[in-house]
């Protein structure tokens, strides 16, 4: 099943999302010649209880892996069906929430199973990263784009989000820095870094307050 753009739950993820953000999102990966599975907005915050800078979902939008039989394989042999209702579950309880009903979304409506990318993406939603943690926090931290291709690389990071992708299918991801938060892009594909994609983040998103052209690429962390 595809998150964001399924029938069933089209009208409720379009009340949750930032329409303007996430289809600028939506633009970038669609528009990439490379194959990207989710493009995520990390929003940076400032924490003034605990005085620390925090990068939190934003928006996002989920593609997919587009060879969808080759994701459910692999979904079906990482997974039981216990892990598969758990998140048919979590699924249902969010899209309640977004809709404000007070009862969930039946079973017939989310009836395909979650893939371990889409189940990656889902997650994200609750995740933050404070002072430079995680990939997002470290290329805001540093002002510096950081790409990590290879799943041996992935594997080998002292960063946890980078472990969980590889641990949930991903070989690539990557995260650009603005003036107001990180652009984290995540693919099942092995995808060697370009330049050229940081400047389709920074024309799309409309990045322009950082000189992102002089920045060097950090190729893994």
């Amino acid at each position: 099943m595809n998150l964001w753009t399924s029938d069933d739950n089209a009208s409720v993820i379009e009340s949750f999302m930032s329409s303007d953000l996430q289809q600028r999102l939506q633009a970038l990966i669609e528009g990439a010649r490379e194959s990207w599975t989710y493009a995520i907005f990390w929003q940076s915050s400032y924490d003034y209880s605990s005085s620390a800078s925090v990068l939190g979902w934003g928006d996002g939008y989920y593609k997919g892996e587009d060879d969808k039989s080759k994701s459910m394989a692999k979904n079906k042999a990482s997974s039981s069906a216990a892990e598969q209702e758990h998140r048919k579950k979590v699924l249902r309880e969010l899209n309640s929430l977004i809709s404000g009903s007070a009862t969930p979304a039946t079973d017939d409506a989310i009836d395909e199973e979650v893939t371990d990318t889409e189940w990656f993406f889902l997650v994200s939603m609750t995740q933050s990263f404070v002072n430079g943690g995680g990939l997002p926090g470290q290329a805001f931290f540093n002002s510096s784009p950081i790409w990590v291709t290879g799943a041996d690389r992935l594997v080998s990071s002292p960063c946890d989000r980078a472990r969980q992708g590889q641990v949930f299918g991903l070989q690539t991801m990557v995260c650009i820095p603005s003036a107001n938060g990180v652009v984290e892009l995540g693919s099942t594909e092995v995808i060697f870094q370009s330049s050229d994609l940081i400047n389709k983040v920074r024309v799309l998103l409309n990045l322009n307050s950082l000189e992102m052209g002089s920045w060097p690429i950090r190729a893994r962390i």
